[in-house]
């Protein structure tokens, strides 16, 4: 393999080294060679970027540009699949977990479906895992891959069935759940759930993670704060998508205001309001639905939260793609500073993009009707294919 400076591979050499080899050319001999060799280059290369992107997923250098996963941020800028770059970084997983998996992996002769089998083994029961790691590294190289996957859920069952055999002590718990204040303002949030509850808060948590979230193995200790910051992100998700929802009793209307509602389409007609009154103004569409609150408030009434959510239809955040259940409603113009409530200031962000955008001072701006994304020097952040910036 050829390497660079510092360290890097000299990629475009390679791919030279490659495409200089006409297949049709090649004898029988010669395309049997290297049909076998090719093969074990491929899987060698699949360990070797397995093993990058493990890294970088770990270190979390990806999420200084707003990217939710080091998979995630790979995606956006080589338009490989999610699916496949989340596969590759368990895979990494086990390299780093099995170390009996390294040599042959890097030698070409486990296959990503070879390592995805044991990472699934790694995954579901990490400490027996590591027990049996030379017992299931020699049945991957004994077999194919299909027989190894039949290898690898066998072991699962068994090892499943070793968990559900240990005895229990003691009543059986109750569920709870305890949420206080520390003295530096802080809160602290700690519980306990039997296997069908705690079965439901974690597919709940699991519906609202990012699809490279999902690839992550829950409380990964290797994984630190990131997972666990990405974890408790995505339960503040779950409890402001029911906060967002109208209640289903409005409050009683201010009794010292006169409010005066138009018509975007009447708003020539209008002549007077009450005098001797607060004014506060609102403007409607053909529907009755609320467009424009100006100044009179910060929260998002349904109609504007519905114009925007049918304009952006997700988080407008440069490779996002979460829905806009995910979402809450930004103001571009802060409501601080001067900022309205209206569809022509507001745009869709995740509860992460919304937290990123405010703690790195980035902003969102409507241009020409498109929401664009704009760093904390005035520059647009835009993700540039096969760019590492």
């Amino acid at each position: 393999m050829m390497v660079g400076c510092g360290g890097g591979i000299d990629v475009k050499a390679i791919v030279a080294s490659l495409a200089s080899v006409a297949p049709s050319s090649l004898d029988d001999d010669e395309i049997k060679a290297l049909m076998l060799d090719g093969e074990r280059l491929v899987n060698a290369l699949h360990a070797f970027s397995a093993a990058l992107v493990e890294e970088f997923d770990r270190r979390g250098t990806w999420s200084e540009d707003g990217s939710l996963s080091g998979s995630g941020w790979a995606a956006e800028r080589t338009g490989s699949p999610k699916r496949s770059l989340r596969a590759r970084a368990r895979a990494g997983r086990v390299l780093r977990m099995l170390p009996t998996t390294q040599a042959p992996a890097r030698e070409g002769r486990l296959s990503p479906e070879h390592l995805g089998a044991l990472a699934a083994c790694e995954r579901q029961h990490p400490a027996l895992a590591c027990r049996d790691e030379e017992l299931l590294v020699s049945q991957a190289l004994a077999v194919d891959a299909d027989a190894f996957r039949t290898v690898a859920r066998h072991w699962t069952d068994r090892a499943s069935d070793t968990y559900a055999a240990e005895p229990s002590h003691g009543p059986e718990p109750t569920d709870e759940l305890h949420l206080s204040q520390t003295f530096e303002g802080r809160w602290e949030l700690r519980g306990s759930f039997g296997p069908e509850t705690g079965a439901s808060v974690s597919a709940a948590l699991e519906a609202h993670l990012d699809r490279q979230l999902r690839a992550r193995r829950d409380g990964d200790p290797s994984v630190g704060l990131v997972a666990s910051q990405l974890r408790a992100a995505a339960m503040v998700d779950l409890l402001c998508q029911t906060m967002r929802k109208e209640p289903s009793a409005e409050s009683v209307p201010d009794r010292y205001r006169v409010g005066l509602v138009i018509r975007w389409d009447e708003l020539t007609q209008a002549a007077e309001a009450s005098c001797d009154a607060a004014l506060y103004r609102v403007l409607v569409g053909a529907e009755g639905e609320v467009l424009d609150v100006g100044r009179q408030t910060s929260r998002w009434p349904t109609g504007i939260r519905r114009a925007i959510t049918c304009r952006d239809d997700g988080c407008v955040f440069p490779g996002c793609d979460r829905p806009p259940s995910w979402c809450d409603v930004h103001h571009c113009q802060e409501w601080e500073h001067g900022g309205r409530t209206s569809v022509d200031n507001g745009v869709l962000l995740c509860r992460r993009h919304h937290t990123f955008i405010h703690r790195k001072r980035w902003r969102i701006t409507i241009e020409n009707g498109r929401p664009i994304t704009r760093r904390d020097n005035g520059a647009e952040h835009v993700i540039i294919r096969w760019s590492s910036e």
